[in-house]
């Protein structure tokens, strides 16, 4: 088995680290380039990077002076980063110099991550890696809470308003893969979920880099690895599709039988959804099938029929092939479909609406209203007429003491 790009992966934080050693382990049944893939893993907090296994082809930095964490702050992770950015900078430019491809993995909001993600993409931006490097961001859960969702629409603000001066972004919702988990292993917990979650996005990342790399193709067209890199150099957001259909259910004449199911995995996508395709400049299919469904199902007609649907998704995209392949392994019509140069999916206006959730409605305290109109009735008193006369009585005006919450005059 071979691989068309040799990735590296910076990550930051805790996420994003536990995403990037993931996709370290990944491992090719080959004597050399058995470890295809490199990681380069960055925290403040010692026992998170602890936690993460060992692997020969992955480097732990820990932020010395920071190893409790950044306690989901983003000032103190940036600050942390800021600290040891020149060594940071020489060994990373020295690990990825033989990398095709960089991406920075963040856990969007937490400290450290979220604190360092801009500071990453300059130094990597600074250091030749402009047209070799992109992002793969991770949104929060709805119930995460205020601070980390707060965290990660800051950091989102800044990358929206350069996403088209970066490489490719590919947005991880974990909304979305929860969901779907969920749906499956409702016993399950957090830690298997993420466990899985990383897994999942780490075999994404590989099956497309794989596809590009081993199958034969069968027509005139051929999404090979020179277009995958093309895809993830172009700004904006990537997004993939996968479909999976019984070879013996699909029909070449009938498009009833894999169009519509072809269509659902491109709108759901595989990490991430709600984009509007036609932002995309670039976009592909891959199709894959055994040797006798590829004979007769890749026809012609199906295959003109998944272009005019390709078309109507990204019209405005500079190149939109679809590639047959045949595979002896495989019993299945297997469907990769790739969509690049998208604006932010509007997954991230409905986090700004949950934020806004959190924000606690203005009322008025009625106990404080109470105590602050109450008068005190006065004791009857002996009146000292004479005193009262001489102005006695008057109280010494009092300069308030602003600092002092008690004082109320």
């Amino acid at each position: 088995m071979e691989i068309s790009l040799k990735y590296g992966f910076l990550g930051l934080g805790m996420g994003g680290c536990s995403i990037a050693s993931e996709c370290a382990s990944i491992r090719l049944n080959v004597r050399n380039n058995m470890n295809p893939y490199s990681a380069f893993l960055i925290n403040t907090n010692e026992v998170d990077l602890r936690k993460v296994p060992d692997r020969p082809n992955s480097i732990k930095y820990v932020l010395r002076g920071y190893e409790r964490g950044a306690g989901r702050d983003i000032h103190i992770g940036e600050e942390a980063f800021l600290t040891y950015k020149d060594d940071i900078e020489k060994k990373v430019t020295d690990y990825f110099a033989d990398r095709d491809f960089v991406f920075v993995v963040c856990g969007l909001g937490g400290g450290t991550g979220t604190g360092s993600v801009i500071q990453t993409i300059r130094l990597l931006h600074a250091n030749g890696f402009a047209k070799r490097s992109g992002l793969i961001l991770t949104l929060p859960r709805d119930q995460e809470g205020f601070q980390v969702l707060d965290n990660a629409i800051q950091r989102l603000q800044v990358i929206a308003k350069a996403i088209r001066g970066l490489g490719s972004i590919l947005i991880v919702d974990n909304q979305k893969l929860f969901t779907d988990y969920l749906k499956e292993n409702s016993n399950g917990s957090i830690s298997s979920f993420l466990d899985h979650s990383n897994r999942y996005i780490a075999q994404t990342l590989h099956e497309l880099n794989v596809v590009t790399a081993n199958y034969n193709p069968i027509s005139g067209y051929h999404f090979d690895g020179s277009e995958l890199l093309k895809m993830f150099q172009s700004s904006g957001v990537v997004t993939f599709g996968k479909c999976l259909i019984d070879e013996h259910a699909v029909d070449a004449d009938n498009q009833g039988t894999y169009l519509h199911k072809i269509k659902q995995s491109i709108e759901s996508g595989v990490l991430s959804d709600g984009y509007d395709f036609q932002d995309a400049t670039r976009s592909a299919v891959s199709m894959i099938a055994s040797h006798a469904g590829a004979k007769r199902m890749f026809t012609l007609g199906m295959v003109d029929t998944v272009e005019k649907q390709l078309l109507s998704y990204a019209p405005y995209a500079s190149e939109r092939p679809v590639a047959t392949y045949t595979d002896e392994h495989t019993k299945q019509l297997i469907v990769y479909s790739i969509f690049a140069g998208l604006n932010l999916p509007m997954r991230i206006k409905e986090l700004v609406g949950v934020i806004k959730q959190y924000e606690r409605p203005k009322k008025e305290d009625g106990i404080f209203n109470m105590l602050n109109d109450y008068q005190a009735k006065a004791r009857e008193e002996h009146i000292n007429l004479e005193s009262i006369l001489s102005g006695e009585h008057e109280k010494p005006l009092v300069k308030r003491n602003a600092n002092d919450p008690f004082d109320f005059n």
